[in-house]
This record gives C-alpha cells, sequence and structure tokens, in this order.
C-alpha cells in the first residue's frame, strides 16, 4: 500500500459489522429482550413449493426446515401457529441454481460512483438480458492492485422473479430481500449485501422506529464521544493548570536569580576588597616597622606610599647603611635610592631618597625586632649617644 492508496470505508457497512459483533458478544436471553427480531426465515423455490429453513437470531447453527405446499394458501399460518417465533423473523427469498446467475466483473473505479446506472446500460453485453428483461444487483466486492474495482454481479429473469413472488404473496409472505444460492447475503456476516427485490415490492421503512433508531445510534455516538473525549479534555485542563503554575514558579525563579546574582556581585565585591586589605599592609605597622629600623639619629622628611610602593626621604649619618637594614625587614623589598647622596652643610648628615615594596606580614609571621625590644637595645647598647 503506497501513501496514495484511497482508502475506501463504507460507514454503513462498518455499522451493520460493529453492530453484530456487539450483538454476538450479548446472552442469548439479553439479545431476546433488546431486539424484536426472532432470526431469519428463507423460502427457497422447488418443484413442490417452497423449502423453509429458519435461521435463529441466537447463532447460524441453530436452525429449522419444513416443506410448504404453494396452492394451500393458510399452509404458512398453520406453520407460523406451530411455530409462533416465526412471526417475529424476517423473509427472505433465496433463488436456487437454475433461477439465477451470477458474474464478477472488473470495472473502472469512477464507475462506483453509478455503479447500477453503469451496470444496467452494459447488461447486455454481459449476460444474456437487457435491463428490460432481469432484475439485477451489482456490489462492490473490493478494489484490485491495477486501480479496478471488482464487483458482483447477480440477475434473475423478470418473469421468474415476479412468478415467486406472487406465489409467496398468496401464501401471506411478504419477502424483505431476494439473494442467490450462490452469493447469499446472510451467514456469514462478512458476505456482499445486495438484494433483487423489485423496488415497489421492498417494505417501506416505519418512520418512527427509523426515528427511534437513529436517536439511539446518536445517542450511543455521543456516549462514545464522551467516553472518548472526556479523558482528553481532564488531561488538557490539568496540562493547562500545570502550565499557569509553572509560568508563576518561572517569575518566582527569575526574580530568586536576580537576588541571587546581586548576592554573588555583592560577595564577589567583598571577596576583592577583603583581598585588596590581606594584600596590603597596615600603615601603622609600617610606620612602626620604619621607627624600629631607624636608629634615633635617623628621621624622616617625606613619606608617600602608593599602590604597595614606598618613598621615604630623611637624613642620616650614614645612609648607604639603610639599605641593608631596610632589606632585612619582612615588610620591604626591592630597596634602592632613587636619588644621589648628598651632605647637608648644616647638619653634617647625609640626604636620602629611597623607594621600596611593601608587603603584608601574615599574622602567625615569626616575631621581629619589633615584638624584642630588648634584642634591638642590647645591639644598640655599643651605639655612641644621639645628637
Amino acid at each position: 500500500m503506497s501513501l496514495q492508496t484511497t482508502i475506501d470505508f463504507d460507514p454503513k457497512r462498518f455499522w451493520q459489522w460493529w453492530s453484530g459483533e456487539l450483538a454476538f458478544l450479548l446472552p442469548p436471553s439479553l439479545k431476546r429482550l433488546l431486539s424484536d427480531r426472532s432470526g431469519c426465515v428463507i423460502f427457497s423455490p422447488d418443484d413442490h413449493g417452497f423449502r423453509i429453513a429458519f435461521h435463529r437470531e441466537s447463532g447460524p447453527g441453530q436452525t429449522a426446515s419444513w416443506q410448504l405446499d404453494a396452492n394451500a394458501a393458510d399452509a404458512y399460518r398453520q406453520l407460523k401457529n406451530a411455530n409462533p417465533e416465526l412471526e417475529k423473523a424476517d423473509c427472505l427469498l433465496r433463488l436456487n441454481p437454475g433461477q439465477a446467475l451470477q458474474r464478477r466483473l472488473f470495472l473502472p473505479a469512477a464507475a462506483q460512483e453509478n455503479l447500477q446506472q453503469v451496470v444496467g446500460f452494459e447488461l447486455d453485453r454481459y449476460t444474456p438480458f437487457n435491463a428490460e428483461q432481469a432484475y439485477f444487483a451489482a456490489s462492490v466486492l473490493g478494489k484490485t492492485e491495477f486501480g479496478q474495482i471488482e464487483v458482483l454481479l447477480v440477475l434473475t429473469p423478470e418473469t421468474l422473479l415476479d412468478d415467486y413472488l406472487a406465489r409467496l404473496q398468496a401464501l401471506g409472505v411478504q419477502p424483505a430481500a431476494v439473494d442467490f444460492s450462490q452469493a447469499p447475503t446472510i451467514h456469514p456476516a462478512s458476505a456482499p449485501r445486495y438484494t433483487l427485490l423489485p423496488e415497489q415490492f421492498r417494505p417501506r421503512p416505519n418512520t418512527w422506529v427509523r426515528a427511534i433508531h437513529w436517536s439511539l445510534n446518536i445517542i450511543l455516538f455521543l456516549l462514545l464521544a464522551a467516553v472518548l473525549v472526556w479523558p482528553v479534555w481532564q488531561e488538557g485542563e490539568a496540562v493547562d493548570a500545570l502550565k499557569r503554575q509553572l509560568k508563576t514558579l518561572e517569575k518566582e525563579t527569575t526574580l530568586i536569580e536576580a537576588q541571587q546574582s546581586e548576592i554573588d556581585a555583592l560577595r564577589e565585591q567583598t571577596q576583592r576588597l577583603i583581598g585588596i586589605k590581606s594584600d596590603a599592609p597596615s600603615l601603622v605597622a609600617v610606620l612602626n616597622e620604619l621607627s624600629i629600623l631607624l636608629k634615633d639619629d635617623t628621621w624622616l622628611t617625606h613619606f608617600q606610599y602608593a599602590e604597595k610602593r614606598l618613598q621615604i626621604q630623611g637624613q642620616s649619618p650614614a645612609a648607604s647603611s639603610l639599605i641593608g637594614v631596610l632589606e632585612a625587614s619582612r615588610y620591604f623589598s626591592n630597596v634602592s635610592f632613587v636619588s644621589p647622596l648628598t651632605q647637608d652643610k648644616a647638619t653634617g648628615r647625609e640626604r636620602f631618597q629611597i623607594s621600596m615594596d611593601v608587603a603584608a606580614v601574615p599574622v602567625d609571621a615569626a616575631p621581629d625586632a619589633a615584638e624584642n625590644p630588648e634584642a634591638e637595645n642590647s645591639d644598640s647598647a655599643g651605639e655612641p649617644p644621639h645628637e
């Protein structure tokens, strides 16, 4: 089957099949309660009258048969009195071989829309009769792989069928349909549906019964639709409710994420400030370190600190020795003179300008001279008194 294949769907046949399958599942007692039909009475004409076969509604295997004399007008009435279930049975006239014929035709698919007219127009090509001489019925059996339709054609001479119908009417029997024994329309249920009964002899449907039938069908369809649609509708409502909750949660999540971003930014700035503070030494500690390292005969005139770089200016009796003193400190590194040493004539001391890098000292670092003033005093005990 290709994607271009057209699906041939017959709603009427589908309904007949589906209702038959559902009815098969019902218990016989319940089927008799819900249905006014007891079965089907099949009349088959023979030389002595009619052979009758009764197929009960509860199953095709439950049958009964009788022989009916066509010349006895009250014969069928007496048979119905002896078998009351025949009163509610449908009547079917079934023609035997030699009384009808059948053929299988293959026609273009376009002929399906007006099948009866197409077959009637060319009936004399397929059979020895024309449309005025025979009653015929055409039923589509299916489609072939060549794009054609397979058609079952059944026909019988008008004079023959009219005679059988007249004999049945004399017995008080009005058949609902006429078929051919080699192409039965009942048992199996999948048999093709057709009738050779002329239009003027077909029973007129009861409008009230048809209205009830269609009303019940509509109710059944609505119930079926409700069974199929109601759960889907409920699931759709649940999905919509979840979507609304999800939107609310998304708004709350967006707000929380924005607050979290602000918190992260503040935390990052705080860490940066803490890092800057931890990397830079305290100026008080730097001044304390300088006051300890520089002797009393050395004083400062300028002090400039920026970006971990310290510059000092002052006077000292031995300024050249300050480089080694400052380099020995844990706070200072890269100590160097910025300008040459000069001597102040008024004081006799050397002017100096020194630049150095300042580093932070861990709290748990080893104690230096500032923490051991006695060592410093012992080192300076031999120094001459300051001027």
